[in-house]
């Protein structure tokens, strides 16, 4: 009974002294952990500090290049600054070759002709399997007035030709630029004419010179000068009138470009009338023409 007794105060022993070490234990870790933080911490500001001093280290030797120091040099390379960029027109490079507009021949000036040098030509062709069409119809000249800019699309004249798909519908317009000097054509653009689009059951141009006569002689009491013949025609538009928001700067009439053309008739009193596609006449000042380069 007593050696069970004596066992027991042993045992209780055991287990207080058990007890005060994990205190022991729990009050130094606290101690341990920000101990750890801070050597953790001091860890990270000097790898800071170090990439800092190399940074500056850089840049001070990149400055004194840049600033024309004898003894450095510029790697030369792809991604240096001094590396001439392209393959031309630099120093020590070849003259670049001028740009290729894609002239193609154009021997002849009337409609029949310059209607079976498109159907002929690579960009007409190649299209074809995309937007399929089928045939043309018959070209129509629309001349470039009022327009001296050095700019090809707006000092030449324009051939512009609807096309037809297998159903007969106009399904899109060519515009090419027309070099009269040097017998020469280039596709300028291309517009794709959706079957509900009014203008898919019409040829180009869609207001005939007949209908322009006949306006001229209803709005303004006179018949065409004799001998002269109706013109479609294009002007380097005023930039300010393409903001169809403006209150001021209003104009429907269209003539802004080859595929949106106006006619030019002379009066019989000697006078030049534009017919606008908007169906109303005009006077040469009505026009919203660009001074200067458009």
């Amino acid at each position: 009974m007593a050696h069970s007794y004596k066992q027991s105060r042993q045992n209780a022993r055991s287990i207080d002294r058990n007890k005060q070490l994990f205190l022991e234990q729990q009050k130094s870790s606290p101690r341990q952990t920000v101990l750890s933080a801070i050597l953790s911490i001091g860890a990270v500001l000097a790898i800071v500090l170090g990439f800092t001093f190399i940074s500056a280290v850089a840049r001070t030797n990149s400055t004194q290049t840049a600033s024309g120091n004898p003894s450095a040099t510029i790697t030369s390379g792809y991604g240096s600054l001094n590396y001439p960029k392209g393959w031309c027109g630099n120093a020590g490079q070849a003259a670049c070759p001028p740009i290729d507009p894609g002239w193609f021949s154009a021997l002849a000036d009337t409609p029949a002709a310059i209607a079976s040098t498109i159907a002929r030509s690579n960009v007409f062709n190649s299209m074809r399997d995309q937007y399929r069409y089928t045939s043309l119809d018959v070209p129509a000249l629309v001349h470039a007035m009022f327009a001296h800019t050095g700019i090809s699309y707006y000092d030449n004249d324009h051939w512009v030709v609807s096309v037809l798909n297998a159903s007969g519908q106009r399904c899109g317009i060519f515009d090419f630029i027309y070099d009269r000097v040097n017998h020469r054509m280039a596709f300028s653009s291309y517009g794709v004419i959706t079957p509900t689009d009014p203008h898919a059951k019409l040829a180009f141009p869609y207001t005939s010179s007949a209908t322009a006569s006949s306006l001229l002689r209803r709005q303004r009491n006179l018949a065409i000068m004799p001998n002269s013949q109706a013109e479609l025609v294009f002007f380097p538009i005023n930039p300010s009138f393409r903001n169809l928001n403006s209150p001021t700067h209003l104009w429907s009439g269209g003539g802004d470009s080859p595929m949106n053309p106006i006619w030019l008739l002379k009066g019989a009193n000697g006078q030049d009338y534009f017919v606008g596609v908007d169906q109303r006449v005009y006077v040469q000042t009505d026009l919203p023409i660009a001074q200067g380069r458009p």
